[in-house]
């Protein structure tokens, strides 16, 4: 009797999770394209899974959250939770950190890699970077006193071949982390295509320059859409987001309500 439940339970709470990360892909297609990071960074952002990045002393980082550089200056943790729940991470994957500064602002030498590593892999949902090669490894925010809010981009590809080559030109100097331009890098090293990512912001200072304005994201827009997609959303508030994983988790808690009622009799 229990075990039939739980097989007629599990389908349920299957579609409920892959609810949520749809929405969550939603949201963060949504953010960057209001961040302005598409088309600055990249032609198009169509991920199909949801990339979390967890700094020690605090929760799951927001798409944009503004964080304190001084909790930024060690890796992250990341996990990745692909919109079909049977689907298999085994692959191998390039895993790229970039400062692509604050919106509005560019530079002729392209962005800041922060974190280059290839060769990366999954394991239970978490992205594991020690068997990979590290092109750069990871250094912290440190952008200028004044110059804006630089937006910390977290990318991950699925590698179409064993090993990838570092960006042409790649180097660092006086242990700074070295420019690269992303799209000419993603291009000419044939990675494989982009499946996740997500960003950050950090500022240091009051900014010198008016940076470009952004577009806020209306996750309850979102949520009444559907998979409308980014264009959906173009005002509200950012801090409505975690609030929609909640009315989700609700609807779950509503939906299993009767089967757990028969667990307890």
């Amino acid at each position: 009797m229990v075990f039939s439940l739980l097989l007629l339970a599990s389908p349920l709470v299957h579609a409920a999770q892959s609810d949520n990360t749809t929405l969550g892909i939603e949201i963060i297609r949504a953010h960057f394209q209001g961040a302005g990071l598409v088309p600055y960074l990249m032609a198009n952002f169509t991920p199909t899974a949801l990339l979390t990045a967890t700094y020690a002393g605090g929760g799951i980082v927001t798409p944009g959250q503004l964080l304190p550089k001084s909790r930024t200056q060690t890796a992250p943790n990341l996990t990745i939770t692909p919109v079909n729940m049977t689907t298999l991470l085994n692959e191998k994957y390039t895993l790229v950190m970039v400062d692509a500064w604050a919106p509005g602002h560019t530079d002729p030498r392209g962005q800041i890699c922060h974190w280059v590593v290839n060769g990366v892999t999954v394991q239970d949902h978490s992205v594991l970077t020690h068997a990979g090669v590290e092109v750069e490894q990871y250094r912290g925010p440190t952008p200028p006193s004044g110059s804006g809010p630089h937006r910390y981009v977290i990318l991950l590809y699925a590698q179409q071949f064993p090993t990838v080559s570092p960006p042409q030109g790649f180097h660092i100097l006086n242990n700074n982390p070295g420019f690269c331009h992303l799209a000419d890098y993603v291009k000419a090293s044939n990675i494989g295509p982009l499946i996740a990512g997500t960003y950050f912001t950090v500022e240091e200072g009051v900014a010198t320059f008016t940076p470009s304005p952004t577009s806020p994201v209306a996750t309850s827009t979102l949520l009444a859409s559907g998979s409308s997609g980014p264009s959906a959303s173009t005002t509200g508030s950012v801090a409505q987001h975690n609030g929609a994983f909640s009315s989700s988790g609700n609807y779950l808690t509503i939906l299993l309500a009767p089967f757990l009622w028969l667990l307890a009799l």
